[in-house]
């Protein structure tokens, strides 16, 4: 099943984005709804946050103006707070560039009087167009498994779309190209028709994702794109089941090709994080520790948010002692999670009302008989609201293991500290109360005890 899902994967996969360079930019900022804004600052992406580089204020017309000299094409950003800013491309041959907009929604403001900020819009659209061309292509691919006549037409598409970007990436030449660069960042061809001498689709993918890219180009500094792709190419690569060693072997091999002392490492290692982060892949916290580690020192408060979720995340990784909580059972007792210590746990997050928990209670149950007497236990979180519901789910259904809940619904405080998103959801703990897995459910929750326990 690996062949051809990292294609499905990338194509609806999704980017948040955003001539000789002028001596000086005059970039002016007119916005509307602006009365209690004095300050428009221009800022550069960092990967893990934004730096402020210069700040303007508002002029006797009401205006916003910078005096930028670019060495080259390269990216920056304008509003009056970091989280609505609108991405521009200064140095395309432009001396004066308009950009207006609403302070209230900064993001949307629209750029004038500047045809590469016009080019890079016309590109993002490009780019767009050709991924979902892709994805359409690639389950019509996986629809049409029985017919070699169809896939072949399947891949005849594949290899047009193919063309049209190399087209695409070579149609800026030496016009814009800081252009060329982005969309060789996104010049990924077909697996289908490029596969030869590569021993899966994994295996391509990850020596192929950046062919097109040279990362000795200076014109990758402090660009955006770096950090999405990475980003992209991390949170595809983790996707399919490979092992832990080779995960880090092909995001290694792809960072010891980027300059180490250079801000596209920065944005490089930084998308490697951003990747991972919510997957809890056991190499979030070896790139996560790398991160704070080459950066933390000289950008301590943008990085204070990502040493945060890093942390956070590092005690609900696998191996890692499952952070203790205590809750009241129906008869009103404290139980907490240490005083099952000794024993395998699951902790089974669920809730009377919840339909896919109740259909798994049977298959649960099973499991707990089977391997109750040799060390196993469970504690149900329940989500309810209501006391009486919790209580009769529990009697209906036959539940004999350990129950707690604070009748807060989704707003249970073990739930909340666990980042449960949806239920059922389980963690799996050994006898010292170290995280083993989570979200198993019927077969692999069982194939997980009989690792620990045996089969007899």
């Amino acid at each position: 099943m690996k062949n051809y899902i990292l294609s499905f994967l990338l194509s609806f996969s999704s980017f948040y984005l955003l001539g000789s360079p002028a001596e000086t930019v005059v970039l002016t900022c007119q916005v509307e709804n602006c009365e209690s804004v004095e300050e428009i600052h221009l800022y550069q992406f960092e990967g893990f946050g934004f730096t402020q580089l210069e700040t303007a204020k508002r002029n006797k017309k009401g205006a916003f103006v910078f005096k930028i000299k670019p060495n080259k094409e390269q990216f920056f950003y304008l509003g009056n707070n970091p989280k609505q800013l609108k991405p521009i491309i200064v140095g395309g041959g432009e001396e004066n560039v308009l950009v207006k907009g609403d302070c209230k929604n900064f993001s949307q403001s629209k750029i004038e009087g500047s045809e590469i900020n016009f080019e890079y819009e016309r590109l993002k659209m490009e780019i767009g167009r050709l991924k979902a061309k892709t994805g359409n292509l690639i389950q019509s691919y996986q629809r049409t498994r029985n017919s070699v006549e169809k896939q072949q037409e399947v891949i005849t598409g594949l290899a047009a779309i193919d063309e049209e970007r190399i087209k695409l990436m070579e149609s800026y030449g030496s016009r814009y190209p800081i252009l060329t660069e982005i969309a060789a960042l996104n010049t990924y061809l077909s697996y289908q028709n490029n596969q030869e001498g590569y021993y899966d689709e994994v295996d391509y993918f990850a020596n192929e994702f950046f062919r097109f890219v040279d990362f000795s180009n200076d014109l990758y500094e402090h660009n955006p794109w770096v950090y999405e792709s990475v980003k992209e190419y991390t949170r595809t690569l983790s996707s399919v089941k490979i092992e832990k060693e080779l995960h880090q072997s092909y995001i290694d091999d792809l960072l010891r090709k980027i300059p180490a002392k250079t801000s596209m490492h920065q944005l490089a290692l930084s998308g490697v994080v951003a990747g991972l982060e919510g997957l809890r892949h056991p190499n979030y916290m070896l790139y996560g520790k790398r991160l704070l580690s080459k950066y933390e020192k000289d950008h301590p408060v943008a990085i204070a948010d990502m040493k945060r979720k890093i942390g956070l995340a590092g005690a609900f990784l696998p191996g890692a002692v499952a952070p203790d909580f205590a809750q009241i059972t129906p008869a009103g007792d404290s139980l907490s999670l240490s005083d099952l210590r000794g024993k395998v746990v699951l902790v089974d997050f669920w809730a009377s009302w919840c339909g896919p928990c109740r259909r798994e209670n049977p298959h649960v149950k099973q499991v707990y008989e089977k391997y109750k007497d040799k060390g196993f236990e469970i504690l149900g979180v329940s989500l309810d609201r209501k006391k009486e519901a919790w209580e009769r789910a529990i009697k209906q259904d036959g539940l004999p293991w350990h129950h707690i809940s604070d009748l807060k619904g989704w707003k249970n405080s073990v739930a909340l500290m666990y980042d449960v998103s949806s239920i059922p959801h389980t963690i799996l703990l050994d006898q010292d109360g170290r995280i083993v897995a989570s979200k198993l459910r019927g077969p692999q929750l069982e194939q997980e005890l009989e690792k620990i326990f045996g089969t007899n």
